[in-house]
C-alpha cells in the first residue's frame, strides 16, 4: 500500500497538499509558487547562466559546502574544531547586489520545510538555526526578522520568532531532542501570521506560545530561506548541520 496521502484543504487554505504519512515529508503543493532544492549537481548553481540560487558565509576555519557524491543531494555546514570564532551560513545573498535576496513573502501564507540531521549535535558555544529570516547577521540575536528552529549548545530542539516590534520569543522549549545521525522533518507554518506554527515530522511542537508575526510591515515580511552555524572564539568544540532538502511553498501577491 502506498503511503502517499492528501490533505485536500490545508489548514482551511483551499490549497491541496501531497505528504508521505510514514516521513510527512511535502511530495506536491497546488499553492502558485513552490521552491524546491534537493542539493543536487553543482553547489549553488541553477539552470540560467550567470546566476545562483545560494550564497554562503564562512569565517574562520566553518564551512558551507555541498556534501559530494551524497546520493539524495546534501548541503554541510561545519564548525571546526579550532580554537577560533567560525561561522557557516546557508542563505540568499546576491553578490552583484550588495544585498540579501529575499524573494519569499510570508505573508502570502508561506510553509517552509526542510529535512535536517543535526550530525553533529552543538558543543558549548556552538549555536544552529534553520528556517526563514530577513537580513544576514553573525550575530544570531541581532536578526532583526525572524522565525526558525534553534540548537543552542546541546540537542534540545527550540523555536524562535521575532518581529522587532511587538514580540520576541526566544529558546521556546518543542520537549523535542535532536539526534545526531538522524533525520528530522522541520516546517514553519506563516498560513496565519497572528499564529504562526512550528511542527517536527508532522507533529506541532511550541503550540503553548503563540508566534505572532502580525506586526511585520509589508516590507519586512520578505524573507529568505536561512540555515547558519556558529561558535565564539576560544573554543574548540565542534557542531555539524546537514540539510537534504529545503521546500517553500506559498501564494502569490
Amino acid at each position: 500500500m502506498s503511503s502517499l496521502a492528501c490533505k485536500w484543504n490545508w489548514h482551511n487554505t483551499g490549497h491541496q497538499v501531497w505528504y508521505d504519512k510514514s516521513t510527512f515529508e511535502t511530495i506536491r503543493a497546488t499553492y502558485p509558487l513552490y521552491f524546491y532544492e534537493d542539493f543536487v549537481g553543482v553547489a549553488g548553481g541553477s539552470p540560467m547562466a550567470g546566476t545562483a540560487i545560494w550564497n554562503v558565509v564562512q569565517v574562520g576555519d566553518g564551512t558551507s559546502a555541498i556534501v559530494l557524491d551524497s546520493s539524495n543531494g546534501e548541503w554541510l555546514l561545519h564548525c571546526h574544531a579550532t580554537h577560533a570564532a567560525n561561522d557557516a551560513v546557508l542563505y540568499q545573498y546576491n553578490t552583484a547586489l550588495g544585498a540579501n535576496n529575499k524573494t519569499f513573502d510570508i505573508g502570502n501564507g508561506l510553509i517552509f520545510e526542510a529535512r535536517i540531521n543535526m550530525s553533529t549535535i552543538p558543543m558549548t558555544g556552538v549555536t544552529a538555526v534553520a528556517g526563514m529570516a530577513g537580513d544576514h547577521d553573525l550575530d544570531k540575536d541581532t536578526v532583526a526578522y525572524q522565525a526558525w528552529f534553534r540548537w543552542q549548545a546541546s540537542a534540545a530542539t527550540l523555536c524562535e520568532s521575532d518581529d522587532n516590534v511587538a514580540q520576541d520569543n526566544n529558546d521556546i522549549a518543542t520537549g523535542l531532542t535532536a539526534v545526531a545521525g538522524t533525520y528530522n522533518i522541520y516546517r514553519i507554518d506563516f498560513t496565519d501570521l497572528t499564529d504562526v506554527k512550528y511542527f517536527v515530522d508532522g507533529a506541532r511542537v511550541a503550540s503553548g506560545t503563540t508566534f505572532d508575526l502580525s506586526a511585520l510591515s509589508a516590507a519586512n515580511q520578505q524573507m529568505q530561506p536561512y540555515f547558519s552555524l556558529d561558535k565564539t572564539d576560544g573554543l574548540d568544540q565542534l557542531g555539524d548541520m546537514t540539510i537534504d532538502y529545503v521546500k517553500i511553498w506559498s501564494n502569490r501577491s
